[in-house]
């Protein structure tokens, strides 16, 4: 039988009042007599013409055993789906072993009670970090909590790779679901050029870009301990980069906001301890007041917000669809200096809830 839409159904009730018969609704309405005679009964029976409720098929797993499954999941210690299923069949809580599916639906109903959404994450796992590096992390944030981030710099170097020469990678893909295309692909390269550069943020924006060695076609004037030209960053580089980027910008970025005093941020690589004593000269020399974040914790990119802005920035880059290298080694710092300065305010805003929940974790990786 065809489907009824509620204007049809309402009609069907007005006209029925105002002809006090059901022949006139039929009449006036132009639907079949059952049709008419299906929704009068209804209304005069619930004061609706609503679809009656249905009942629905009867849950495989009670809420507990989905309890069950869903403390498994999130335990990790059964496996996945499929092996949850035969440790709840084996336990007596099911009279069979369920699919997987089953599982999964039973344990999100459950989750979602509770006010979340089950997922499934995939890939390979994050390293665990050790238990002095979560120390560290741990001693770090409680020392920092207090700290005034918005008066730090913070850098980092990464390497953007040009993975994706002569193709506009658009933000999305629209394909024929059925179709052999299922996924999104663009033409890429084994061994992409890149451009590897040093850089720092603030909440009031970020400095120049230094390309340093490791970049694609980049003549370095700098060698490795063997007297060999350097293939990436060494001390003497890491010095230069200190002298001529970081202590200048750091200082326009900050001045022009009327702050004479900041701190200068960075990892725990070896060649940044050359930092230091730079910084030092650069005071004595400026009547300036910076200094350097102390006891930077190993392995904590997610404490760093630069990262967040390494990740933006590529993805402008993929989607840039540059055709060589150099346009798209030219583009990278154009790209960068549209980044708007409210984006960089909210990555430094960020540092006081970076914190807490690395307190929060004891000490471990968190979400950022």
């Amino acid at each position: 039988m065809a489907h009824t839409s509620d204007e049809e159904r309402f009609a069907v009730i007005a006209y029925w009042k105002l002809t006090g018969s059901v022949a006139g609704a039929k009449r006036l309405s132009k639907q079949p007599m059952e049709v008419v005679r299906r929704w009068i009964n209804r209304y005069i029976a619930t004061g609706s013409v609503a679809d009656a409720p249905k009942s629905g098929r009867r849950p495989v797993l009670s809420a507990a055993v989905g309890k069950l499954a869903l403390d498994q999941l999130l335990s990790g210690e059964a496996g996945g789906a499929k092996s949850v299923a035969r440790n709840l069949h084996a336990a007596g809580h099911t009279t069979k072993a369920v699919s997987r599916q089953t599982v999964v639906r039973a344990a999100s109903k459950v989750a979602e009670k509770g006010g979340g959404k089950l997922r499934c994450l995939r890939g390979e796992p994050a390293q665990q970090l050790s238990a002095a590096t979560m120390g560290e992390r741990l001693q770090f944030c409680e020392a920092n909590r207090k700290r005034s981030w918005g008066a730090v710099m913070f850098t980092d170097r990464t390497k953007f790779p040009f993975s994706y020469p002569g193709v506009k990678v658009h933000p999305v893909t629209w394909v024929v679901e059925g179709s052999k295309r299922r996924r999104r692909r663009a033409r890429s390269v084994n061994h992409a050029q890149v451009v590897n550069v040093y850089a720092g943020i603030c909440k009031y924006g970020v400095t120049r870009f230094h390309v340093v060695a490791g970049t694609s076609g980049h003549h370095t004037a700098y060698k490795n301990k063997k007297g060999q030209v350097a293939r990436n960053i060494t001390a003497s580089e890491y010095e230069a980069v200190v002298k001529q980027t970081f202590m200048p910008e750091g200082t326009r970025l900050f001045s022009n906001q009327g702050v004479s005093t900041w701190v200068l941020q960075q990892d725990n690589d070896p060649a940044h301890r050359a930092a230091g004593p730079i910084v030092q000269q650069w005071n004595a020399q400026h009547a300036s007041s910076v200094s350097v974040l102390q006891n930077w914790p190993a392995n904590s990119p997610d404490l760093n917000p630069i990262e967040n802005f390494w990740g933006y920035l590529q993805r402008k880059m993929d989607a840039k669809g540059c055709r060589t290298f150099s346009e798209y080694r030219a583009a990278l710092e154009t790209e960068a200096r549209l980044v708007p300065r409210a984006y960089f305010s909210k990555l430094v805003g960020s540092m006081p809830k970076r914190l807490a929940d690395c307190i929060k974790l004891e000490g471990d990786k968190t979400e950022y």
